[in-house]
């Protein structure tokens, strides 16, 4: 076969891949087990057919004492324990004198061991608030393994090209191009399906830890007391912030001065002169 009909392939593949998207999806070499449904065969079959694919977030407020908040925030962390468990970010605050104590930490944990983490947070202190969300990402990992395959099968077919032995060398380059960017495009596919099996195999925790404040804090006169910090905080921004300005403007003001010092200087001496001469004029 000749490498101009080749190419005239190549353009069939591309297009096929280009509105194949909804096809019968099925994972690359890295995620192809067995061959999904379709959306539109899921659709007639009905809802009962078909994984669905759902990312779970839980958010959790836990309070504990001031004392007892730095081990907390690190029993947390030590209780993720890879693989069923991947710590994603972790914060501490210590507390300040006129703010308190609070830690955070983002994870993602295996469903079945959701129940022991919530558990063992639950006696370093006590759980005040939890929310749990649930998002359906199935349309996007059907639409993800669409794409996946079909880009499978361009690349396959690309490479098999570059084995035409009747190609000339600016051909062979062609395919090579169109080769490296459906490489690219396959990565990207790869790693997106990968970020979506770990939304939806694993379940988001965000845990917020806090320090219980004590009842002189709790006092009817915090606010009064907050009120005067904010007062003066907010004097001291309103300073710094003129400052800036005087500082910015400084220099300016004194470019314009000079050259406006100069040209009064140069007037009062004109006017001086003229004032001079014309008192010679009247003098008989």
């Amino acid at each position: 076969m000749k490498l101009g009909h080749g190419l005239a392939l190549l353009l069939v593949v591309a297009t096929l891949a280009g509105c194949g998207k909804k096809e019968e999806a099925s994972s690359s070499a890295d995620y192809a087990a067995a061959p999904s449904a379709t959306a539109t065969e899921a659709a007639k079959a009905g809802p009962a057919v078909g994984k669905r694919h759902i990312a779970v977030s839980h958010a959790l407020t836990v309070e504990t004492s001031p004392e007892k908040l730095e081990a907390a925030w690190l029993q947390a962390q030590l209780r993720c324990v890879e693989p069923q468990c991947e710590l994603l970010s972790t914060t501490l605050q210590r507390e300040g004198t006129h703010t308190p104590g609070s830690a955070r930490l983002s994870l993602r944990i295996a469903p079945g061991s959701f129940a022991g983490y919530l558990a063992g947070l639950g006696t370093q202190g006590s759980i005040v608030s939890q929310s749990t969300e649930r998002e359906d990402k199935t349309d996007a990992v059907i639409d993800t393994e669409a794409r996946l395959k079909n880009l499978t099968q361009l690349r396959d077919n690309l490479r098999q090209m570059l084995n035409n032995r009747n190609a000339k060398l600016e051909e062979l380059l062609a395919v090579q191009k169109e080769l490296a960017a459906a490489q690219t495009q396959l990565d990207a596919a790869a790693g997106l399906r990968l970020a979506l099996a770990n939304q939806t195999e694993k379940v988001r925790v965000d845990v917020e830890l806090r320090a219980a404040r004590s009842i002189a804090e709790r006092s009817i006169l915090v606010p009064l007391v907050d009120a005067w910090h904010d007062i003066g905080l907010n004097l001291t921004r309103s300073l710094a912030a003129l400052l800036t300005f005087a500082a910015v403007l400084l220099p300016w003001l004194l470019v314009l001065w000079l050259p406006a010092r100069w040209w009064l200087k140069r007037r009062s001496i004109r006017l001086q002169l003229r004032s001079q001469s014309d008192k010679h004029e009247r003098t008989p």
